[in-house]
């Protein structure tokens, strides 16, 4: 809307026009409001503001309109997400459909339909001896690589259950728990610098069950704490360990119990990691190696661990049939082309 004010003096005539801001640039049409879900084409140009201030990016795909996305955003007043107008934005609703076999799932904990996307501002607690129900919303906070030192999307506090949540591609540093829980029916779209990291301390259970995790370069499961980890009915794929005691930790040290059981992993270098050093043992039955490619993996890693500060962690070997690897290479199946590494230490590895 345009207002005229016409002011007449010294014989001259001057036009002042006010005209209201825009959420979009001009030539843009705008495809969802801040911390919605939209999709476009393909290496489009999004832009995301308001009140004709705007912050560009390319992006393909999915995405959440949200300031974690674009790494800022407008004050003020709700950020609207805009393209260059006569793209055809896409539709990006997920499939009813379990994952493709690609992706892969544990028989009957396939990872289903997000019912809506959250975009968090800061880590959601869950208070001790409650459950959260998440109802199978996908929730993002920020990062997604597996940089140190993100925040976590969840904290759960002693004794807490977190279920049917489902972590997105914007996924920090996952689930923390704090003592005693649960993660039940809990998929994560990305794993970012760790899906879930045991924090408890000793007599403690951190249960995880009937879920998946993907696209990870290092590790899924981290224990700092001390306790046991028990992981079953689960899948993980694309990345480089399932579950690893802390390697160098401040006050590191154990023991630390992990129990694997019925687990399928697609191309995950290392099953288990542990300190052998601080009295760690790691149980594993009914493990399926479902991988694309020959290499071998490592199915109870061991290592000699470090408290931070005291020198670098290093790996020992190998280890099958030992107090501290309670796995037979009976207790693996491989389905082709899989391979797993064989060359074990006879016995217990030597700790330098």
């Amino acid at each position: 809307m345009k207002y005229g004010y016409f002011l007449f003096a010294l014989g001259a005539m001057a036009v002042t026009t006010v005209v209201t801001a825009a959420n979009r640039p001009a030539g843009y049409t705008t495809i969802c409001n801040e911390n919605k879900t939209c999709a476009v084409p393909a290496s489009t140009n999004v832009a995301f503001g308001r009140a004709d201030q705007f912050i560009y990016k390319v992006l393909s795909g999915s995405f959440v309109c949200s300031q974690a996305t674009f790494g800022g955003r407008i004050a003020g007043g709700v950020n609207e997400c805009s393209v260059p107008t006569g793209t055809e934005p896409t539709d990006p609703p997920p499939s009813n459909d379990p994952p493709t076999p690609d992706l892969g799932y544990y028989p009957g904990c396939a990872m289903p339909t997000y019912t809506e996307t959250v975009q968090l501002t800061a880590t959601q607690v869950v208070p001790a001896g409650t459950v959260f129900d998440g109802g199978n919303k996908r929730y993002n906070l920020s990062g997604g690589s597996q940089s140190e030192g993100q925040p976590a999307v969840f904290d759960v506090q002693e004794g807490g259950t977190i279920r049917n949540v489902i972590i997105g591609p914007l996924a920090a540093d996952g689930i923390h728990c704090l003592g005693n829980c649960t993660l039940e029916r809990v998929w994560w779209e990305d794993i970012g610098e760790d899906a879930a990291t045991a924090l408890g301390p000793a007599g403690t259970v951190m249960n995880i069950t009937c879920g998946a995790a993907y696209q990870g370069s290092d590790k899924t499961f981290q224990f700092n704490g001390r306790g046991e980890m028990r992981i079953s009915n689960f899948f993980v794929a694309n990345a480089g360990k399932l579950v690893r005691s802390c390697g160098d930790c401040t006050g590191n040290g154990g023991p630390r119990r992990i129990f694997v059981n019925n687990v399928i992993t697609r191309d995950v270098s290392t099953i288990v990691g542990i300190n052998t050093n601080f009295g760690d043992v790691a149980t594993i039955r009914n493990l399926t190696l479902n991988n694309s490619g020959t290499s071998k993996t490592k199915i109870c890693q061991v290592y000699k661990g470090v408290v931070k500060g005291q020198g670098s962690t290093s790996a020992l070997g190998v280890e099958f049939n030992t107090p501290n690897c309670q796995v037979g290479q009976g207790d693996v199946t491989l389905l082709p082309p899989s391979q797993m590494n064989t060359s074990a230490c006879a016995g217990s590895c030597p700790i330098p």
